[in-house]
């Protein structure tokens, strides 16, 4: 009963976010989708062909009332239609989004992996030697690199990477001259050109759970059942790895999640920084040329990829922990 109510919950919050989302596009000053057939208008265009033009971008009737337009819209929307970009006139929104996912996911999914390994490793390490230099350097450096936002990190590796090295390329997800397929000239292609986007969501990323890992270990060791497994002269290593690895670990697996959400809207600036052809680079791409229509779907892509991951570690916090129940997580 409760994953259901779960599940409704998380159906609920996508519906308010796409009609939400709907709407606001509506009220900004102006009129967007007004203002965007009028000027295909003064382009040339016929009246009824501006017309149709921008009920395919839009995937709506424009002179037909609000509420018919918005029944429209989530109707569209249930066959996967979301209308067709400006911007980008040969293809629609939905193959666009498509097209450039895959590399967003890419690089997202390994600095999370990349960042929580190096987090948690080195978060281990400087709970049993608090107090020692380790834990004097690293503290307080991973307390200044929490605080840093990822696209000024990403500004500092392209200037000296790509300008005064010039080790790695500035922009683009792989060489032009690499043949596209599953063979290792364009494996490794990818993988040059997505080096410094990766760095730069795990040099800003992997202090935090470094810190989160370092708070949480202390407080498993600081537990009555560590200190009986010693008492029983249950070696060190053992204890670690069965009891406090687990231990410190499991608080830390809603934030991994939910940190994958969240870097998907950091990518915006990181991705327009390496002109890295993924999901962030076209949200910054609409909203540079008020490509109202691609904005419009991105933002919702955005949001509804926050609410699943939050229902998603939601469920896997209660399956690594059976002693907790959905009804125990507010």
């Amino acid at each position: 009963m409760a994953l259901v109510k779960r599940v409704l919950l998380m159906l609920f919050l996508i519906w308010l976010t796409v009609t939400a989302t709907f709407f606001l596009i509506r009220l900004i000053p102006g009129n967007p989708i007004i203002m965007q057939l009028n000027q295909f208008v003064q382009q040339g265009m016929t009246y009824e062909a501006a017309l149709r033009k921008v009920n395919a971008m839009y995937n709506i009737k424009v002179n037909a009332p609000l509420i018919v337009q918005y029944f429209e819209y989530i109707g569209g929307l249930c066959h996967g239609q979301l209308g067709k970009s400006v911007l980008f006139p040969n293809a629609t929104i939905l193959q666009l989004i498509a097209e450039t996912l895959p590399w967003t996911v890419l690089t997202v999914a390994s600095s999370i992996l990349v960042s929580f390994i190096i987090g948690i490793l080195l978060g281990t390490v400087v709970a049993y030697r608090r107090g020692g230099w380790l834990d004097q350097i690293l503290t307080p450096v991973s307390s200044v690199l929490n605080g840093l936002p990822n696209y000024l990190i990403g500004t500092l590796l392209l200037f000296f990477f790509t300008v005064i090295v010039r080790w790695f390329p500035s922009q683009g997800a792989y060489s032009p001259n690499v043949v596209v397929g599953f063979n290792l000239p364009f494996i490794l292609s990818v993988a040059r050109h997505a080096i410094l986007p990766v760095c730069s969501y795990v040099i800003s990323s992997f202090a935090g759970w470094v810190l989160l890992m370092k708070s949480n270990t202390i407080s498993v060791l600081g537990e009555n059942f560590i200190a009986g497994a010693r008492t029983h002269g249950i070696p060190e290593r053992r204890i670690m790895l069965r009891y406090v690895a687990p231990n410190s670990i499991l608080p830390m697996v809603t934030n991994v999640i939910l940190s994958i959400a969240f870097l998907f809207g950091g990518s915006i600036f990181v991705e327009s920084i390496f002109n890295y052809p993924g999901i962030g680079y076209l949200f910054s791409q609409a909203s540079a040329n008020s490509d109202y229509a691609l904005l419009q779907a991105l933002f919702g892509v955005l949001t509804i990829t926050v609410i699943v991951a939050n229902f998603i570690a939601d469920i896997l916090y209660t399956r690594l922990d059976p002693r907790i129940t959905l009804e125990d997580i507010a």
